[in-house]
């Protein structure tokens, strides 16, 4: 056993050789699979016929791996043995027509009717089988559920909120812009924030308060086109006014500076939802 163990290895390379292993499959399981068969073949040997250990073990390993194999696998032989009929004769096809084959050509090809070569299809199908531990496929993808996705309207709808929110941020003061992207999206405690600008721990939190206040006024008048009435003192309400107005010039006005030639008609694209869903009834 000692001796003749890496028999096991070499039987499982063999047969991954000779057939393209299904996804779902562990090698590890099979090589444990050819290690348990070697024990077996260990015992019925008989160095009197006249073999080899090498040569008498190593086609039963194989066959017991294959073995294995066929124990896990939900399709029949037959469904097997006539997918690969199915997959010779349409690579032939391809060859032929330079194309791949209609369904019709593919079934006047393996002389069945239409309707068997789909029920032989859908056969295959049901036997593919994932592991559920592999996150990716043998071409990179992922074996996750994938989503239904955004909607073209959708898509315009959330890509313009994103763009309304940077413009935004790009306009804060700079200090009360540093503190909400370093809190947000830098992942940095306020009490860091406050040493690294030399200002108290309270500073730094209202510093990201009135931040996110600026902000929630800038989006209900640039996007949502809902004026936020000011706040405060006269500096704070001062500031809030100068701000939004500064907001929607970036996001509006701004970008009408910017129109390209034989820009779409409702360029720069309208803020609100409702906009969006009437702009995609315009004309190009």
């Amino acid at each position: 056993m000692t001796e003749h163990l890496a028999l096991a290895q070499y039987a499982v390379n063999a047969v991954a050789a000779r057939i393209s292993l299904p996804a779902h499959v562990s090698r590890e399981d099979l090589l444990s699979c050819a290690q348990v068969a070697l024990v077996e073949v260990a015992r019925r040997y008989d160095a009197a016929a006249g073999a080899t250990f090498a040569t008498y073990a190593l086609p039963r390993l194989q066959g017991a791996v294959l073995d294995e194999l066929r124990s896990g696998d939900w399709a029949s032989r037959s469904v097997r043995a006539a997918a690969r009929r199915s997959d010779s004769a349409a690579d032939a096809l391809s060859a032929k027509l330079g194309r791949p084959p209609t369904r019709a050509e593919l079934a006047a090809e393996l002389q069945v009717s239409p309707t068997e070569l789909s029920a032989l299809q859908v056969d295959v199908h049901r036997a593919v089988m994932v592991s559920i531990d592999a996150s990716t496929g043998e071409d990179g993808t992922g074996f996750d559920v994938p989503g239904t996705g955004d909607s073209p309207e959708r898509a315009v709808v959330k890509r313009e909120r994103a763009r309304h929110l940077h413009e935004a941020m790009a306009a804060l003061p700079d200090r009360l812009g540093e503190v909400v992207e370093r809190s947000f999206f830098g992942d940095e405690s306020l009490t860091d924030i406050a040493v690294d600008l030399g200002v108290t721990l309270s500073r730094v939190s209202q510093m990201r308060a009135r931040a996110l206040t600026l902000l929630h006024a800038a989006m209900s008048e640039a996007w949502e086109e809902r004026p936020v009435a000011p706040q405060g003192g006269v500096r704070a309400r001062t500031q809030q006014v100068g701000y939004v107005a500064q907001v929607v010039a970036r996001t509006g006005a701004g970008a009408e500076r910017t129109r390209p030639v034989g820009a779409r008609a409702f360029y720069p694209p309208p803020r609100t939802a409702a906009g969006v869903r009437s702009a995609f009834g315009q004309p190009a």
